[in-house]
């Protein structure tokens, strides 16, 4: 089985007449060639070791940095990626917003879903947070398996004195 660039990069020499620019096996792309960039597509395709950055209102990259980036890490407005760091939205493995976060660790402001999160309002196997949901419930209040809330710890100390 052929990794996943292979099939993104296979027809590449045919789309340079389109401003894709293919050399050592990274592709980088900008448009409008002009000025700053509102689409910008830049990466090493997994080969290297240093990443490649890329810096646009929509950014797509190793790294990315615009208002909705995307990239292995991000950091946007809107943030997608191995480690995603958004102010309104963060989508990855380690996911970290102010409004909304999504992902395996997912820290936020406001609500955090994921296996572990965290935040004012969170969802997840772990949560931990003000408001909470899930098997392992530490927080002021909220429901779990294992709920370690003020509301419960409140509860047992008024049921034993």
């Amino acid at each position: 089985m052929q990794p996943w660039w292979r099939y993104i990069t296979r027809y590449s020499d045919r789309f340079a007449n389109l401003g894709f620019q293919q050399s050592g096996g990274s592709v980088d792309y900008r448009w409008p060639e002009q000025g700053i960039p509102l689409v910008r597509i830049k990466s090493r395709m997994g080969r290297g070791r240093k990443p490649e950055v890329a810096v646009g209102i929509i950014a797509i990259g190793d790294v990315a940095v615009g208002v909705v980036a995307v990239g292995a890490v991000s950091f946007g407005v809107i943030g997608a990626g191995a480690v995603a760091i958004g102010w309104l939205l963060a989508l990855g493995a380690v996911a970290v917003s102010d409004l909304l976060s999504l992902g395996a660790v997912a820290v936020s402001g406001g609500l955090g879903i994921g296996a572990v999160g965290i935040g004012r309002y969170a969802l997840g196997a772990v949560a931990i947070g003000k408001n909470v949901l899930g098997a392992v419930a530490i927080g002021q209040h909220g429901f779990g398996l294992i709920p370690l809330t003020s509301d419960v710890l409140g509860w047992l100390k008024r049921l034993f004195s």
